[in-house]
């Protein structure tokens, strides 16, 4: 009698251990991503949620959070690999703190348009480089990287070359920041979003560089500014999407493959939004709110760039083999693109 009972409960048990297995198949996987942006850019990362969406037919489902709604930007890689959420993306140079190779996604005046930097990333093995250290690091898996915002500077008074950056404070992180401190002797700070409207209105910061004109427009930068710098001295930064370890090696193939194949897919959407929304809110600025469009003389561009170069040669390269193989690959690709002899 109690055999029977006892073959009745463990009957029982795998009946609703299958049942559940079921309905969680029928549902689908759900993961949440956090990205390391403002809420305003979750459609970006809603239009990656969505290819994958289609491709897996259900099967795969993204819940899309922006920067600090589930943990702190400085904590999003550690969060994804012990598996406090499921998907994550972000800059390598917000992490150059624990993994230095990142620091060269800020180095300023490296590719002179976006073929040259794609080419970096995705022919010269930049990419690959920084996936292989992100993921020796964090022990996440690295979907893939994009090319997305560009960089510029805005300033409170009109600013015509390096010599009139002299005495600011500029919102930008290094290595530019030590570049500019050395041609010129700014200054620089790095603060979150949410503090550059005011400290540029109080004068606490004279400069501030948040992406191109279509981000620092959407935080009505240019109400507490009076000049826009050309060229921008990045043509596009690359973060890149990435999971949980444990979580991908659980993927069948096929969608392992489609969440790979997405960033490509959402990297063609986002640049193609930031090159017509670029023009579109620096001409606004220009014609509605009376900000002049200022333009580096070459020398000085070339002073910038020498300065990067020097950066990547004799100080970024020897801080280990990640830096070395990235400096390789960058300055094969400016030599090959004219951008250096």
């Amino acid at each position: 009698m109690k055999s029977k009972k006892w073959l009745g409960k463990v009957a029982f048990a795998i009946f609703m251990v299958l049942a559940f297995s079921f309905q969680a198949s029928a549902a689908g996987t759900k993961w949440r991503l956090q990205h390391s942006w403002g809420a305003a850019e979750n459609h970006f990362f809603e239009h990656y949620a969505k290819i994958v969406n289609e491709m897996s037919a259900g099967k795969i489902q993204i819940s899309v959070f922006a920067d600090g709604e589930l943990v702190n930007v400085e904590k999003l890689c550690d969060a994804v690999a012990a598996g406090t959420l499921e998907m994550g993306h972000t800059h390598p140079d917000y992490q150059m703190g624990t993994v230095p190779v990142g620091e060269l996604e800020s180095a300023p005046y490296l590719f002179g348009n976006l073929k040259e930097e794609m080419a970096a990333i995705y022919r010269y093995g930049l990419g690959d480089i920084y996936k292989e250290a992100f993921e020796k690091r964090y022990k996440i898996k690295v979907l893939g990287f994009q090319a997305d915002d560009c960089g510029a500077l805005m300033f409170t008074k009109e600013v015509n070359s390096l010599k009139d950056m002299k005495g600011m404070n500029i919102n930008i992180l290094d290595p530019y920041a030590t570049f500019l401190h050395d041609l010129t002797g700014a200054s620089s700070v790095y603060m979150g979003p949410e503090e550059l409207y005011t400290s540029l209105s109080r004068n606490v910061i004279q400069g501030v560089e948040y992406g191109g004109a279509k981000a620092m427009y959407d935080m009505s930068l240019h109400e507490v500014t009076k000049s826009f710098l050309l060229p921008r001295h990045q043509i596009a930064y690359f973060p890149f999407y990435f999971i949980n370890q444990r979580a991908w090696d659980k993927l069948p193939a096929d969608q392992q493959a489609i969440l790979v194949n997405a960033v490509q897919a959402n990297t063609v959407y986002m640049a193609a939004f930031y090159a017509e929304k670029e023009q579109e809110a620096l001409k606004t600025m220009v014609d509605n709110h009376g900000i002049k469009v200022t333009h580096l003389p070459e020398e000085d561009v070339k002073a910038i760039t020498n300065k990067s170069v020097e950066w990547i040669k004799n100080d970024f390269s020897k801080r280990g083999p990640f830096c070395k193989k990235a400096a390789d690959a960058v300055l094969k690709a400016m030599k090959d693109f004219g951008r250096i002899e």
